[in-house]
């Protein structure tokens, strides 16, 4: 008799765990980013192939600092909201490496924030409940990618893509 209750424990804690794995979206659909011509943008692009991706939208830059180039959006319309964009690459020739997106919070934007906030909720929905939280911090990571949100205290946000290496096709 006791091993029978015992099997049904562990039958009802299984089923218990796959109802809740079910709810979090796969991975592969997760890694697909939800911006104006980021559906066709990879972790094995290099930046002349991202930038004709993206086209006029964007202008080459060079870091002073490690002599990198990098694609920059001063207007870039994502998830409801308007963020500056930043396309980074590891190095000279190399790929795309991360995929910043700033939001700077304005004093009287409640609007603004509003539809940005809902953009943020849509990308949770997305990609399930993040496993890392801390201190306006959010983060998940994916298969290929690895995914930050951070909220400021004056409406402040910054969404960020970063290739989790090596990428796996």
């Amino acid at each position: 008799m006791e091993a029978r209750g015992g099997a049904r424990r562990l039958l009802i804690t299984f089923a218990a765990a796959v109802a809740v794995c079910l709810q979090w979206p796969p991975s592969a659909l997760a890694e697909i980013f939800d911006g104006s011509g980021f559906e066709a943008i990879s972790w094995t692009m290099h930046i002349a192939d991202v930038e004709r991706v993206i086209g006029s939208a964007v202008s080459r830059l060079r870091n002073e600092h490690g002599h990198f180039e990098y694609l920059r959006a001063g207007s870039y319309y994502y998830l409801a909201c308007e963020y500056e964009l930043l396309l980074n690459f590891e190095g000279k020739g190399s790929t795309l490496s991360s995929i910043v997106l700033t939001h700077h919070g304005r004093a009287k934007a409640i609007e603004t924030d509003k539809s940005c906030r809902q953009g943020l909720d849509r990308l949770r929905e997305k990609i399930g409940r993040p496993p890392s939280v801390s201190d306006g911090v959010q983060m998940w990571r994916l298969k290929n990618t690895t995914v930050t949100v951070m909220e400021g205290r004056r409406g402040e946000l910054q969404v960020r893509y970063t290739a989790t290496r090596p990428v796996m096709e």
